[in-house]
């Protein structure tokens, strides 16, 4: 399920960093905006296989609007290409999310990055059945992961949260 595929490489990736605070200054208003591209070009690498075992040749572009009430909006276009039994071309995804913050000195287990403040999230999909959830950082900043430094040539991510 391409919704899925979107969510899991969130989780997948380990370089999400959503960030928000319910301290935020307007009620309902934007707490961060999140821009996001992760690509997996190389079928030699075992992230970019063809499913079951992963999702396949494509990538991700989009943005994240977490509000400062706890809830939030995503918008992806998500487009899978040469993977056998995938449907190729780009479709467009958008999920509603709610999110709450936490503390914890020690990065939780399945924390997608470790927050240099020891702060982090969790952002739960509410719109698709089984949509399910991601635990990540709550600092703002730019995040890249580069797979060539990894023995991972063709695959790459980037992700910018903005306070707003």
């Amino acid at each position: 399920m391409r919704t899925r595929r979107v969510f899991a490489c969130l989780v997948m990736l380990g370089i999400f960093v959503f960030g928000a605070t319910s301290e935020a200054a307007a009620s309902g208003g934007a707490a961060y905006q999140i821009a996001l591209s992760d690509n997996c070009n190389n079928p030699s690498v075992a992230a970019c296989a063809p499913p079951p075992a992963s999702f396949g040749l494509g990538g991700d572009w989009g943005s994240v609007r977490l509000n400062s009430d706890g809830s939030g909006t995503a918008e992806f276009t998500t487009a899978n290409h040469r993977t056998p039994g995938v449907p190729g071309g780009a479709t467009h995804v958008f999920f509603v999310l709610v999110w709450a913050k936490f503390s914890s000195l020690t990065p939780p287990a399945d924390a997608v990055f470790p927050d240099p403040n020891g702060q982090y999230l969790v952002i739960t999909v509410v719109n698709i059945p089984n949509g399910g959830s991601l635990t990540a950082p709550a600092t703002p900043g730019h995040y890249e992961f580069q797979g060539a430094r990894f023995r991972m040539p063709g695959v790459n991510y980037l992700l910018q949260i903005n306070a707003i």
